[in-house]
C-alpha cells in the first residue's frame, strides 16, 4: 500500500470530498503533521533572515492585470463576484435577478507574490532594509482542470511556503546559495539525499526584453556552476515574467514532482516601480527573487508519505503508544505516558480491556513509529518492550533509555 490517500486514510491524517474537488480535509492526526512542518519550516525562515508576513486570500482583478497574471492565467483563477444593484433600474429599487450586475472584481491568489510587492511599497525603503527577505504560509487557489487533480499531488488549494526576496543584483549569487543551502538541508532532514535541479529558461510568450532574461538565466546558470551543483535545462518552461530553479522529487513510482523553486526577476521590479535609497541618496531598483522551498506542503506530505510508507518518527502524529498487557500494569503505564507527554513528546496511552496483540495491531495499522509495552513485570522494572515500526520483534529497555532516546527529538533535525 503506497499510494499516499489509502496510506492516509489509515493514518487518519486527511481525506478528499466531491463537494470541493481538489482540496484537502484535514483530520486532527493530519494538521499535527502539517502544522509541525509548518512549525520547521518558520524555524529554518528565521534562521536566514526572513521576516514572517501574512497576505489577503483574494486581491483586486486590476492587480493581476498590472502583475500578468489575469491575462496569462485569468482561466485558471478562481474569480469572486458580488451582487450589485442595478442603479439604471427606475426608483433605483431592484425586482427581478436580470436587474442585479455581477462584478467580477477579484479573484483568490494563486501565488503571494503582487501581495508582497504591495507590503515591501507600504512606505520608502532604505539600502539598510536591503536584502529584505518576506514569507509567509500562503494559501493559494488554482483551478486546475478536474481530469488532472490526484490527490496531494495536485491540488486546486494548497499552501506554499511562499517566500520573496528584495535585494540588488550583486546580493544574487548569496541568496541563491542560501535557498540551495536550505533545500540540502531540509531534504535530507525528511530523508532525501537525492533531488534533481532543472533551470527552467524562457518561455515563447513572456514579458519583458530579451537583455534582461539574458540576464536573469545567466544569473542562475552561473549559480549552480559556481555552488557546485549539477543541472539540466529545461527549454521554454521557465514563467512568463521570470526563469527558474526547479528542484524536483521522485515518488515511488519514478515520476518527478516539482517542490522548491527559485526565480531571479527583474520584470516585476519595473513593472510595478520598486525602489529603495541607496547610499548616495538616490533610488535605485531592486531584484526580485520568488521562492518555495518545500512548495506545496500537501505535495510534499504526499510524496512523503508513498516514499517511506509512513512518516519519520520527528514527525509522525502519535510518536508513541504506551500500551497494557492486563489492569495490573494500568498505574505504572499511566505514569509513563504523564513523563512522556510532559516531555512535548505525542503520546498515547492505550490501557483499555482489549488484548494485547489487538492494541498492537490497530497501533501498527496507523503506524505509530513506537510501542511501549507495559506488563507486570515491565511495571515492577520500570522497564517497557519496545516496538519498532518496521522492526521485527520487540526489545526490553529501561523506560529512562526510551526517555533519553526521545530527548534528542527535533534536536539534530537540521
Amino acid at each position: 500500500m503506497y499510494d499516499h490517500r489509502a496510506i492516509a486514510k489509515a493514518m487518519d491524517l486527511f481525506h478528499f470530498e466531491e463537494h470541493s474537488p481538489g482540496m484537502v480535509f484535514w483530520h486532527p492526526m493530519g494538521l499535527r503533521v502539517f502544522r509541525t512542518i509548518e512549525e520547521c519550516m518558520r524555524q529554518v525562515y528565521q534562521s536566514h533572515g526572513f521576516e514572517e508576513v501574512r497576505s489577503p486570500l483574494a486581491l483586486s482583478r486590476s492587480l493581476w492585470e498590472k502583475s500578468g497574471h489575469w491575462g496569462k492565467f485569468g482561466n485558471n483563477m478562481f474569480v469572486v463576484g458580488s451582487w450589485q444593484q442595478d442603479n439604471s433600474v427606475d426608483g433605483g429599487e431592484v425586482e427581478s435577478a436580470e436587474e442585479e450586475v455581477v462584478n467580477l472584481n477579484y479573484a483568490l491568489k494563486p501565488m503571494s507574490c503582487p501581495a508582497h510587492i504591495a507590503i515591501y511599497k507600504a512606505h520608502k525603503r532604505s539600502y539598510r532594509e536591503i536584502p529584505m527577505r518576506l514569507m509567509e504560509f500562503g494559501i493559494v487557489h488554482r483551478n486546475e482542470p478536474s481530469g488532472t487533480l490526484s490527490g496531494c499531488m495536485r491540488l486546486r488549494q494548497f499552501v506554499q511556503d511562499d517566500a520573496h526576496i528584495f535585494c540588488r543584483e550583486a546580493d544574487l549569487l548569496n541568496e541563491i546559495g542560501n535557498f540551495l543551502n536550505m533545500v540540502k538541508e531540509l531534504y535530507a532532514a525528511f530523508g532525501y539525499e537525492k533531488f534533481i535541479i532543472r533551470i527552467a529558461l524562457r518561455p515563447e510568450q513572456r514579458m519583458g526584453s530579451d537583455e534582461l532574461w539574458d540576464r536573469a538565466e545567466a544569473v542562475l546558470i552561473n549559480a549552480c556552476q559556481e555552488l557546485g551543483y549539477a543541472y539540466e535545462l529545461s527549454h521554454g518552461e521557465g514563467s512568463f515574467y521570470s526563469p527558474k530553479i526547479e528542484v524536483s522529487l521522485a515518488d515511488r513510482l519514478g515520476r518527478y514532482w516539482q517542490c522548491g523553486t527559485i526565480q531571479v526577476d527583474f520584470n516585476f521590479p519595473q513593472i510595478f516601480e520598486l525602489s529603495f535609497v541607496n547610499q548616495e541618496g538616490k533610488l535605485e531598483q531592486p531584484v526580485m527573487l520568488h521562492q518555495a522551498v518545500l512548495g506545496s506542503i500537501e505535495r510534499w506530505i504526499g510524496i512523503l508519505l508513498e516514499n517511506q510508507g509512513a512518516l519519520p518518527l520527528w514527525l509522525a502524529p502519535v510518536q508513541v503508544a504506551v500500551a497494557t498487557i492486563s489492569e495490573k500494569s494500568a498505574d505504572e503505564a499511566e505514569a509513563m505516558f504523564k513523563r512522556l507527554k510532559r516531555m512535548g513528546i505525542r503520546v498515547e496511552l492505550h490501557a483499555d480491556d482489549a488484548t494485547i496483540s489487538k492494541k498492537i495491531r490497530e497501533l501498527s495499522e496507523r503506524k505509530v513509529p513506537l510501542i511501549a509495552i507495559v506488563g507486570e513485570r515491565e511495571a515492577a522494572n520500570r522497564t517497557v518492550n519496545l516496538r519498532r515500526l518496521g522492526v521485527s520483534g520487540q526489545q526490553e529497555i529501561a523506560f529512562a533509555q526510551l526517555e533519553e532516546e526521545l530527548s534528542s527529538l527535533g534536536k539534530n533535525l537540521l
